[in-house]
Order: structure tokens, then sequence, then C-alpha cells
């Protein structure tokens, strides 16, 4: 038994303009042909297909049978993969990137990564992203392994050397812990915070072993935010978190903010880089230019 024959797409768009149009007469006006060259596609496509798409004699207007509507379903679909695939080649004709990879500091909030991403898939819908999330030097190193094209961290934590950086709004880092924290019930009050198990954001690979921001000699390192963000709502410890990140567990009383004497927090500095010797694309230009124009809402805003 022959199988049925392979369609053009010219074919397959004529039948998708019929359908919407609910006319042949309206899909030659939009496609600006003749109702004949309409009706003559269709026809083929019939006879290719061994199918019926539509029922012509029982309405005025032509209805699809059953057939018909599974055939436009899969027409749509190749549609939508002509489209990309258009858009994809407008995208190299414009010396678009085919890719963009950015490696985040595991500090930098969410709320911001999510708006920043939404906002580039908008403007660049079909430049894929590769996104990477590290902690403190790990953003460095993915930039220059070339893991990443793009970084996001704290210069502290980076050497500068050949890179080309953009300041971006810095995070607040706040000490918390569990409202059933002897330092949260003393309100940091006689009791001292060396006392108790700090929880330290650390490196997962790191050669030199540093640690940042340390005030306890009794401290557990974390190689994962949110693994210490889930260890802080479970009471074991206390420590620095980016205030965005526990915004909502701060105002529904899930954590308490910590008055502490010997605290050294407060901003933490970020700077989007690249290489200077392969700077990144339009996408990924505008990816960084877009980053440094957003914020993060006021606590309680």
């Amino acid at each position: 038994m022959i199988g049925p024959g392979t369609p053009s797409i010219d074919q397959l768009m004529v039948l998708l303009a019929v359908e919407q149009e609910g006319s042949f007469t309206a899909a030659a006006r939009r496609l600006g042909r003749a109702t004949s060259a309409i009706s003559y596609a269709i026809d083929t496509l019939e006879q290719q297909l061994g199918l019926s798409l539509f029922d012509r004699g029982t309405t005025r207007k032509p209805r699809l049978t059953r057939e018909g509507e599974a055939i436009v379903s899969e027409a749509k679909a190749v549609a939508l993969s002509v489209e990309t695939l258009r858009a994809r080649v407008r995208g190299f004709l414009d010396n678009l990137e085919p890719e963009v990879s950015l490696v985040v500091d595991s500090i930098f909030p969410v709320d911001r990564l999510t708006a920043l991403l939404r906002q580039f898939n908008d403007r660049f819908p079909t430049v894929p992203v590769r996104l990477l999330v590290e902690s403190l030097g790990g953003v460095e190193r993915a930039v220059r392994q070339d893991h990443a094209g793009i970084g996001v961290g704290n210069q502290l934590h980076m050497n500068m050397a050949g890179f080309r950086r953009v300041d971006l709004e810095a995070v607040r880092m706040i000490p918390v812990a569990a409202p059933g924290h002897p330092l949260a019930r003393a309100g940091g009050g006689p009791r001292e915070p060396s006392d108790y198990i700090q929880l330290i954001l650390s490196e997962r690979s790191a050669a030199d072993g540093r640690d940042y921001g340390v005030v306890s000699l009794n401290n557990w390192r974390i190689g994962d935010l949110g693994v210490k963000h889930a260890l802080l709502l479970a009471g074991l410890g206390w420590g620095g978190m980016p205030e965005p990140a526990v915004r909502a567990d701060l105002k529904t009383g899930r954590l308490v903010k910590l008055n502490l004497r010997n605290w050294r927090g407060g901003e933490y500095n970020l700077q989007a880089v690249h290489k200077v010797d392969t700077p990144p694309g339009p996408a990924g230009r505008w990816l960084i230019e877009r980053m440094a124009t957003l914020t993060d809402p006021p606590p309680g805003g």
C-alpha cells in the first residue's frame, strides 16, 4: 500500500488560512491569490494525503472534517516551527549570538533574576540562555574557564584583571535566626553570637578555603544558599542572608532579624563582568544594560 504524499509548506499555510478565515474566498484575499488557486491547493493536498479535509456539501462554508481538524493541528505545529526557524535565521543575520551563557552569585535576588530573564525572552525569543548559579569566587572561575560568558558577582571575590565590569544594585545582607533561637529570644542582649552556630555561605570548591563574614568560631560552612535558608528556618544556627530572600519569612515570623553588635553585614555589592577579549554580542550586551537598571523593591514595599 502506497502511503500518503508529502505536503508542501505552502499547502499547509493555505490550509491554515482557510481554517482561520472560514472560507476559500477570504483565504484568497488574505494570501493575495485567486480563489481558484486556493481551491486547487486544497484539492491537491487532499489528493496527496488521501483524505477529505473539508465537508463542502452539507454547509454553506467549508467545515473541517474530523480528519481535517487533526491535520490542521499538525499544520499549526509545522507553521510554528517554520516561524521559529525564520526568526532564528533573522537573529543570525542580525549577528545575534546563538546562546547567552550567564553565571550569577547565589546571593543575586531571584525576583530580580526572574524579571531580567522574562524581559530578555520577550526581547530575544530565539536566543536560548544557559544559566549557572555559583557562590562567591565560583562566579569568576566560571567566566575564566569559559563556562559562562557573563558573570554577576562581588568584586571582593573576583580578580578583575582582564574583565570589563558594570556596577549593579547591591543586595542588603541582614542577620537572621528562627524565632525560637536563643539570639532571637534575647534580642541580641547579653548572649554573644559567637556562642552559637553560625551558618556561613562557603564556596563549593575553593582552593584557598577562605570564609567570609565569620563572627563565631563555631560555624558550619554551607555551599548552597537554599540549604542555608532551610537550616535557618529549622533553627540550626543563625546567619546572614540577602534581605529579599528572607523578606517573606520576616513578614510571617518564620525568621527574625537579629540585632548584633559585631555584625558587619550591610551591602553586598554586585558587578556584571565579562572578559575584555571575548565581549558579548547584541543580546548579551542588552542583558547587561538591562540588568544595571533593575532594582529590588524596598522592604515592606
